[in-house]
């Protein structure tokens, strides 16, 4: 059995905070709540912290229903504070005060650009999901591996590693479905609701992500946008471009992608690339960060102008491998 600093702190901590990053995806929320659920088991006082909602694809996780707003712990004080799958300090939001307010900092993480920033750094790249290490936390408490975990765990993983087709899915990602799938997990129901199904409203911003998809660098770069209005008419919401960038990526000949959507008042984009392509790199040139082959930031408007300068920077990555 693994043993790590942040099991110990976990062991010795009464009220632990758990921070979600921004934007929440599968691996950020899985985790956390997975983490969340065994320390609970433990009699552990838990809050499960983020700035946004979680995702209606996800509020189904055991204790989703349970996150908080960093207002809603404002004032409170926790003896451990940890990040799970937050890259930067940037990517917590106002959940920073409550991270940066506790006795004591941890976080667990798997991205190759985590600067380390806090006391206890449990970081590990090149590595499939979060949820890989987060079952090595929850191995180590003791903590017996029950069906709501599981689910929790296996939504981490699977959408972070596209459903197991990505070229990120290592062997720790297929053993930890295994162990998932041990547990009790219905595999063919879950699919099903993470990747086969989608409210109509994601249909129709998908169809205009497709129709606005430009091509550049001779077809190797694919750019889709998405406008407010885009967002607007559809009845789209900003979590419904969870996945959208793939159908870019899987347009023959393109290797690099990028979507750019502004459902508020910045635009988001999200990069995904074929190796050897990191877009990891273009990303840090507008503050953000993440994989070699899957990567964002958010810039500010217009669009146009935003748009310009991503192509620029893709143009730079892709011609580095030429």
């Amino acid at each position: 059995m693994i043993r790590h600093e942040l099991t110990e702190a976990l062991k010795a901590a009464g009220r632990i905070a758990l921070i979600v990053h921004i934007a929440p995806d599968g691996d950020t929320c899985g985790s956390a709540l997975a983490l969340c659920r065994a320390l609970v088991l433990m009699g552990k006082h838990v809050t499960v912290l983020c700035d946004d909602p979680v995702p209606k694809l996800y509020v189904h996780l055991e204790g989703a229903d349970k996150v908080v707003t960093p207002g809603q712990a404002e004032g409170a004080i926790f003896d451990l504070a940890v990040a799970v799958d937050v890259g930067d300090l940037s990517r917590m939001g106002k959940s920073r005060a409550v991270f940066e307010g506790a006795k004591r900092t941890a976080q667990v993480d798997h991205h190759a650009t985590n600067p380390g920033y806090a006391q206890i750094n449990l970081t590990r790249s090149p590595l499939s999901a979060t949820a890989v290490l987060v079952m090595e936390v929850i191995d180590s408490l003791g903590v017996p591996l029950d069906g709501k975990m599981a689910e929790c765990l296996y939504v981490a993983a699977a959408t972070d590693t596209g459903n197991f087709k990505q070229r990120n899915t290592d062997v720790a990602a297929a053993r930890l479905a295994s162990r998932c799938m041990e547990a009790g997990l219905d595999l063919q129901d879950i699919t099903r609701r993470l990747f086969d199904l989608r409210p109509l409203s994601q249909s129709r911003l998908l169809g205009r992500a497709l129709l606005n998809m430009t091509m550049h660098a001779g077809g190797k770069i694919a750019v889709m946008r998405l406008s407010k209005a885009d967002f607007e008419e559809t009845g789209a919401l900003a979590e419904h471009t969870e996945g959208i960038v793939n159908f870019a990526l899987n347009t023959a000949g393109v290797e690099i992608a990028c979507l750019m959507a502004q459902p508020g008042d910045r635009v988001k984009c999200s990069f995904r690339s074929l190796p050897p392509h990191d877009v990891s790199r273009a990303a840090a040139l507008f503050g953000g960060g993440g994989h070699s082959q899957a990567a964002g930031c958010v810039m500010p408007p217009p669009m146009e102008t935003a748009c310009a300068r991503v192509v620029e920077a893709l143009t730079n990555a892709l011609e580095q491998n030429a």
